[in-house]
């Protein structure tokens, strides 16, 4: 699970670092235009680092053979990506907990404890915009309070004299007496912790920490709900939603084979809609054995995703997502309320929490809906995150930071709606800009 994250020149994050908690359900809200599509940024970013991709495809695109498109970049490329127009460094870091589960044998008996591992990771990147390319500037990785990899501005800056391709990098071993073990080499084109999960020269110890930090960044998911992919047929088999939403009809059948489960789908379809719907099928559309989502009402009447409106298959994609057999342990949802009537967007709110409130998947999501805010309780609410522009820079703050009683938390979205939560916010970042600017 994502913990913390931290921006520092990030597309609009400008000035000082911008830091952020995030808990296993985060909604932000804010305005068009204040920075949360650039939050999504970030993470697409850290993704991109944990496919073993070089920064320029990151930023840019990656196409695997045939030219089939497998990335798509950040928005804007290396041109944006920096809060500046002629380019300079951005940061990024991020705190992650990665719980596995281990087998110990005791008298003769096999038990499992879980384990959690914390990680701290920092990316800085150079952005030059006059060859249009990124360099790594600096970056670290520790496990818990052990520094797995390291690098040194006073070797990056001899390095860059010499052709500015290549970083040294220090990296834990434990062998060693002090506290990091020898120097290597790496290139600067790519980030150093997808290096150094493959690197035939570190310690296996190194090589793990990078290995088990990127299996919490790849866990991720961008889900970006198309109503045509979520009609289209698809074999049964495929058990995973694509992130357009590509493959609906087969994981929605995988997941009505648990009859529990197919019974809860259909009372969250009653209660979204006005459709008196008692079974969903899947009938054989075309040659290749392809299926096809139909809802079955109780008089017979059947309508088939083909027909079904776009909020039903948005709903039902989001309950695939988080209910199927493979979930991601991260999802990352744009504008949750897209294509919901408003008087039943609570459910999508309340399947969320659901799905987090067990403690195996985290969502952060978008929405332009200040109503969400009215139905988010206890610490889903306080972990809700406002975005707001302030001049030139977006700014990040909990709503559990700021000064609510306990009848404003009941009215949060009514609060959002009438602008009160950004003129707090705008006194907050007046008293803050005074603190800094004062002589010390």
């Amino acid at each position: 699970m994502i913990t913390e994250l931290a921006l520092h020149n990030f597309k609009s994050f400008a000035g000082n670092e911008h830091r952020i908690t995030l808990g296993p359900l985060t909604l932000m809200v804010g305005t068009n235009a204040s920075g949360k599509s650039n939050v999504r940024d970030a993470l697409r970013f850290l993704h991109g680092v944990s496919r073993g991709y070089s920064l320029a495809e990151i930023l840019g695109e990656k196409y695997g053979e045939g030219g089939v498109l497998q990335w798509k970049g950040i928005r804007g490329g290396v041109r944006e990506v920096v809060n500046g127009e002629s380019g300079g460094t951005f940061e990024i870091s991020i705190a992650t907990s990665l719980t596995t589960r281990a087998k110990i044998v005791y008298l003769g008996k096999e038990l499992f404890r879980d384990r959690t591992t914390s990680y701290r990771y920092r990316i800085a990147v150079e952005a030059n915009l006059q060859n249009n390319a990124a360099t790594i500037a600096n970056e670290e990785l520790s496990e818990g309070w052990q520094r797995a990899f390291s690098t040194f501005p006073e070797y990056l800056e001899a390095d860059q004299v010499n052709d500015g391709r290549q970083i040294w990098v220090r990296y834990r071993n434990p062998s060693a007496k002090k506290y990091l073990g020898p120097t290597i080499k790496l290139s600067r084109t790519q980030p150093l912790v997808s290096q150094f999960a493959e690197h035939p020269d570190v310690t296996a110890t190194a090589r793990n920490a990078s290995r088990q930090f990127i299996a919490t960044l790849e866990s991720m998911r961008f889900l970006d709900l198309d109503p045509q992919s979520l009609r289209r047929p698809s074999l049964p088999g495929q058990t995973v939603l694509g992130d357009k939403g590509e493959n609906l009809s087969s994981v929605l059948q995988a997941l009505c084979e648990d009859e529990s489960r197919k019974e809860s789908l259909i009372e969250w379809t009653r209660e979204l809609t006005p459709l008196d719907v008692v079974d969903l099928t899947f009938p054989q559309v075309s040659l290749e054995g392809r299926i096809q989502l139909v809802l079955v009402e109780k008089g017979g009447r059947q309508i088939s995703a083909e027909s079904a409106s776009d909020g039903t298959l948005r709903f039902l994609a989001f309950a695939a997502a988080l209910l199927g057999t493979k979930p991601a342990e991260t999802y990352v949802f744009e504008e949750i309320e897209n294509g919901i009537h408003p008087n039943r967007v609570h459910l999508l709110l309340e399947l969320l929490q659901r799905s987090t409130d067990a403690g195996a998947t985290q969502v952060i999501a978008t929405t332009h809906s200040p109503a969400l805010l009215n139905f988010l309780r206890g610490e889903a609410l306080a972990n809700a995150v406002l975005v707001t522009r302030s001049g030139e820079s977006s700014r990040l703050r909990r709503l559990g930071d700021l000064p609510m009683s306990d009848a404003d938390k009941t009215v949060a979205g009514d609060l959002l709606e009438s602008g009160w939560f950004e003129n707090v916010a705008a006194f907050l970042n007046a008293d803050e800009a005074e603190e800094e600017e004062a002589p010390s």
